[in-house]
């Protein structure tokens, strides 16, 4: 071999042997980033929680969460509480699914016969929230009222992240986000008061309650700027909603919203309420007692809460 053949040679070891050290250090850096994207922390109301992605067994308590799981073709679920289904969740009232209890009281032992990979609890699980952690790796997604959009964006994108589907999430809140300033155009800050039936109790809500999509989401003005704001509402009378008289009365019943009789419509056949200008111009909304009380802030139930109120503007 001449000297010019040799160089040409050991130039050219030299660069495959470089090249197979290059190669294999680009291997192993991947494989330590797949390790750490596989899973993710998530800082949440109750604490922070280190998740794997993607899991396989998930029994979800929070019915908005199964309503965005639902529209984002997530079918990773194992148990759900018991409760009635709105149509487009009504497969989870099949035996397919392990009955884990109720929104308002969790069975320990049907959530741990299910062998969950994940829990995702709202705000009426969160006194278990110590004892299901035990179980399983398990995260809070309640609203913040304060931020009500905000909050249900957050919810619905770091579903999309967990699940690794977060094009589709970010694509499908910005077309409610079009929704929401589509129907806030229509409202144009009129006056309207919120109340919720309860057989024959009544209660009004703030600008922070349950209800905050209607004024923070929507652009309705309060009638009453002074009710407190809780998440059971305040306790009104009659006489109290003809002295405020709003343009609008929008109506929750109770009732209907937890199976039992619907009872808002009789309860407001009065002579005080037929007094009301919103009775007398027709702008009484009565809203989907279910989606509002039990299902509000999910992927597909936000959709119809926009459309109750745009439906009921006259």
């Amino acid at each position: 071999m001449n000297k010019k053949a040799a160089i040409i040679a050991g130039v050219a070891i030299v660069g495959l042997v470089g090249a197979f050290a290059l190669t294999n250090k680009k291997d192993v850096t991947p494989d330590t980033n797949v390790a750490a994207e596989s899973s993710m922390t998530i800082t949440h109301s109750l604490g922070e929680t280190t998740v794997e992605k993607n899991p396989e067994r998930v029994v979800v308590f929070d019915i908005p969460t199964l309503d965005t799981m639902e529209a984002l073709g997530i079918d990773n679920v194992v148990g759900v509480p018991t409760s009635t289904y709105p149509e487009n969740l009504s497969k989870f009232d099949s035996d397919e699914y392990t009955k884990v209890g109720t929104v308002k009281e969790v069975d320990l032992e049907a959530i741990k016969s299910a062998d969950p990979d994940l829990i995702i609890i709202g705000g009426r699980q969160a006194d278990y929230y110590d004892q299901l952690k035990e179980i399983a790796p398990t995260i809070s997604v309640s609203k913040d009222n304060t931020d009500y959009v905000g909050s249900v964006k957050e919810n619905i994108n770091l579903i999309g992240e967990l699940f690794e589907v977060e094009e589709k999430a970010t694509e499908a809140f910005a077309k409610v986000e079009e929704r929401l300033n589509e129907v806030k155009e229509l409202v144009d800050g009129k006056e309207a008061l919120t109340v919720m039936v309860n057989e024959g109790n009544l209660s009004v809500y703030s600008d922070k309650s349950r209800f905050a999509l209607i004024n923070q989401g929507l652009g309705f003005v309060n009638a009453d700027e002074t009710i407190e704001d809780s998440t059971h509402g305040q306790k009104v009378t009659f006489e109290y909603l003809a002295e405020q008289n709003p343009e609008y009365l929008i109506v929750l019943d109770r009732g209907a919203a937890t199976g039992g009789e619907s009872t808002a419509e009789s309860v407001l056949d009065n002579d005080l309420v037929k007094s009301m200008d919103a009775y007398k111009n027709g702008k009484i909304i009565y809203l989907d007692a279910y989606t509002w009380y039990i299902n509000d802030g999910g992927l597909n139930s936000i959709n119809i809460m926009i459309d109750d109120i745009a439906n009921g503007i006259k």
